[in-house]
């Protein structure tokens, strides 16, 4: 039986309006364009008769005529006569369809063949507006309305609820699979002697053509498709787990990648297709490039849905979320399919390589990628002031957007692919396992004199695989689908979205944290993912040390990198009471579910030499935090902090800009040397007399005393680094030639770089200015 279609006003309608006559019955067929009612409404008409430059305009009564724009057979009349109408939104009849074309596909009703392209005529109503949720996870067109995906997704409910089962949705690279396009692991693969062959031997290889990139409208020659090799690592685990959820859940693959991609990888993960069957949505399908979202597939009822995936931001960390960490065995490569995507640069994504010669690789490289990034926002900005922001001079990205950029849209598209082909491109050229695996090698030779603290360190081969991550979320699943229909058979209606944060926030109260030395300066502390996700947990994050943290966490040390200032704070305040950590404790406590034991995690304090702290030092930073709190304070006090601020010499915009000054000051008296000697740099018993100083109006500005700390720890810091300066130039003066030489291929490449990106991007805007025109 069809369901009744509600009829509403079209925007053509001259509101108000007065029903004035109703010809048609409950009960009454008719067709479409049937005259249903007549009604009245007022226009404004010029006298015909005035001879004035401007005549006057004077208030006439017109009569219209309300028509059908469905046929079908009247079931309810909800107007009366003299009724007023105001609204758009008022529903007049009440009429039975043959057909409601609730399912479309093509342009055609899926139900009854009718072409709906056809029915488009001057009644305004549009046919594809009934159906406009796509649920299937191909690009097949098909469409349906929301009852419809109701009914479906009421269906599927019912269908799972019956097999015991959930629905788990799965993202692929860095969660259940590795990849890199490097060809040095082809090359590993098929040399025995290799110290990385052992690593490589069962990685999977699989070649996709993939159409070049071109701009929308393209009239051009055909250019020729290229090939790219993917290599492609299976996390430890999986096909046990895979055989294990199966028994608990339907899975569904949801991945940032093309399709093509996707169909390969599920090949190798589910070559039978038993696990995952049809049941594959790409970034080709999902509508957006950005972000994923559950009602893409689920667009009513997200009640028994759980999500793996090692990022949590492109799920804007829904609540049924399961964070993963994320599977890196392809040292360095990171997801090739997140080139678009925000940048994670020096966030703590996992834990750290057991080997202590990989971790120390990975940190150089990781530093080498950010000084290049800090070149080129550099070279960026520099450009940008040079240039006319203008529509044929805007960046790429930039003008994709005035062309219309956002979610679902095929110029943005372009740009990402542009952006993914480039960083494909880079990996193979460069690559970058070749050069990591050279720089091993070299650090190896270098401590030949036994410098090596560990067998395991003097292990040759660059990829090892340790990984078990899916162990213990193969148990989170289990507990999470055994706490769903614990509470169904207790005869609730259990909701996973409330379900799993519950859980979550149980797991690790009581805990309370100060990161130090992990989260990179310039970043919301709020704001990192770390932190976020130990939230979920019920960790509570601080900034500085007090009585209240039970953990701090922070890097392994070793003799040229020490701890930083406020784990030295911490070993001497709370010796016995805080537990030093490093963060792999932290990922094994986030991985399992619960507190994990610290003895293996501990930061060795053996070193008395390292862990030295001056009483001087202390109560400088409990000065730092009685001003902070001053600070914090005075925004409620009579005078405002802003009005205190206009007084001093150093001008400030406003009291954030105070109060982040604080905050950098004591970020870089903590922390901003890790990277170097993680030792603070501490003014001396002159400069603290220097404190007192008055400004302006002779009042004390502790503001001021910090901006003129944190100066003078620039000053110290420009002193030591001329010195040795001075020292390496000395012990490079045979090499300086040659050095010269580097930094002058090095400038000419960097050129021939934006030389060729500038071309690119000037192609790519013909392109569109072509589309333009």
């Amino acid at each position: 039986m069809s369901e009744l279609t509600a009829i509403k006003p079209h925007q053509s309608i001259p509101f108000p309006i007065i029903i004035s006559s109703i010809d048609c019955n409950i009960g009454d067929q008719i067709t479409k364009h049937f005259p249903i009612f007549k009604y009245r409404y007022w226009d404004y008409q010029e006298d015909p008769d005035s001879s004035d430059e401007t005549p006057i305009k004077s208030r006439v009564e017109r009569i219209g005529t309300f028509e059908s724009p469905i046929e079908g057979e009247i079931k309810k009349i909800n107007i009366n006569l003299q009724d007023e109408i105001i609204s758009q939104e008022t529903e007049l009849f009440l009429i039975k369809e043959a057909c409601n074309h609730s399912v479309q596909y093509g342009g055609l009703c899926a139900l009854c063949g009718k072409s709906l392209e056809e029915e488009k005529d001057y009644s305004g109503y549009n046919y594809e507006e009934r159906a406009t949720i796509e649920m299937s996870h191909d690009k097949s067109g098909l469409k349906i309305s929301f009852d419809e995906a109701a009914k479906i997704e009421h269906s599927t409910t019912d269908r799972l609820t019956n097999e015991s089962k959930l629905i788990l949705v799965v993202d692929l690279d860095q969660t259940v699979i590795h990849a890199t396009v490097d060809p040095t692991v082809g090359e590993w693969q098929s040399d025995p002697s290799n110290p990385n062959y052992k690593a490589v031997k069962d990685v999977e290889k699989f070649c996709l053509e993939e159409d070049p990139i071109v701009p929308i409208g393209w009239t051009g020659p055909k250019l020729q498709s290229t090939k790219c090799w993917y290599y492609v690592k299976i996390r430890p685990g999986l096909n046990e787990f895979l055989s294990n959820m199966n028994e608990l859940y339907e899975m569904h693959i949801y991945t940032m990648a093309t399709r093509n991609y996707a169909l390969a990888i599920a090949k190798i993960i589910d070559p039978e297709g038993k696990y995952f069957g049809d049941r594959i949505l790409s970034r080709d399908e999902s509508g957006s490039l950005t972000h994923k979202n559950l009602k893409r597939l689920f667009p009513v009822d997200q009640s028994m849905v759980v999500i793996i995936d090692d990022r949590g931001d492109v799920w804007q960390w829904e609540s049924n979320l399961i964070k993963v960490v994320p599977y890196d065995f392809f040292v360095g490569i990171g997801d090739i399919n997140s080139s678009f995507l925000p940048k994670k640069s020096g966030q703590l994504m996992g834990p750290t390589k057991r080997r202590k010669s990989i971790a120390k690789l990975e940190m150089n490289q990781e530093q080498e990628q950010e000084e290049k990034q800090q070149k080129q926002k550099q070279k960026q900005k520099q450009k940008q002031k040079q240039q006319t922001i203008t529509s044929t001079t805007s960046p790429v990205y930039e003008r994709i957007l005035e062309l219309g950029g956002g979610e679902d849209n095929k110029n943005l598209l372009l740009e990402q692919s542009l952006t993914r082909n480039q960083s494909i491109e880079q990996q193979q050229h460069e690559r970058p396992l070749a050069k990591l695996q050279h720089d091993l090698e070299q650090m190896h030779e270098k401590s030949s004199d036994g410098s090596v603290s560990s067998e395991e360190d003097e292990e040759e081969n660059l990829l090892f695989d340790d990984d078990n991550e899916l162990q213990s979320l193969n148990k989170t699943l289990e507990n999470i689908h055994l706490e769903y229909y614990n509470r169904y058979k207790a005869g609730e209606q259990p909701n996973l979205t409330e379900i799993i944060p519950n859980m979550k926030s149980k797991c690790l109260q009581g805990l309370t944290i100060l990161f130090s030395g992990i989260i990179p300066l310039g970043i919301n502390i709020d704001s990192a993912d770390i932190v976020i996700w130990c939230k979920q947990f019920g960790v509570k994050v601080v900034n500085e040390v007090t009585s209240d943290v039970t953990h701090v966490v922070c890097r392994d040390i070793s003799d040229d990198i020490g701890p930083t200032f406020k784990a030295r704070l911490t070993k001497k305040l709370y010796p016995d009471s805080i537990k030093i950590v490093n963060p792999d404790w932290l990922f094994s406590c986030l991985s399992n579910w619960e507190k994990i034991d610290e003895k293996d995690y501990l930061i060795s304090t053996s070193n008395p030499k390292l862990w030295t702290i001056k009483d001087s030092e202390i109560e400088r930073y409990k000065k730092l935090m009685e001003d902070k709190e001053k600070l914090k304070d005075s925004t409620s006090s009579t005078t405002t902090a802003i009005d205190a601020i206009t007084d001093f010499e150093y001008n400030y915009d406003d009291f954030e800009e105070a109060n982040q000054e604080v905050d950098d000051f004591l970020a870089g008296l903590t922390d901003e040397e890790d990277e170097d000697m993680r030792n603070p740099i501490i003014a001396d018993e002159e400069d603290e007399e220097e404190e007192g100083s008055t400004i302006n109006n002779g009042t004390n500005s502790f503001i001021q005393n910090l901006y003129s700390n944190k100066k003078r720890k620039m000053e110290y810091q420009n002193e030591s680094e001329e010195e040795e300066e001075e020292e390496e130039m000395k012990k490079k003066s045979k090499t300086n030639e040659q050095d010269q030489q580097d930094q002058q291929d090095e400038q000419d490449d960097n050129e021939e770089d934006d030389d060729d990106l500038e071309d690119l991007e000037k192609e790519l805007l013909d392109g569109f200015d072509d589309l333009n025109e």
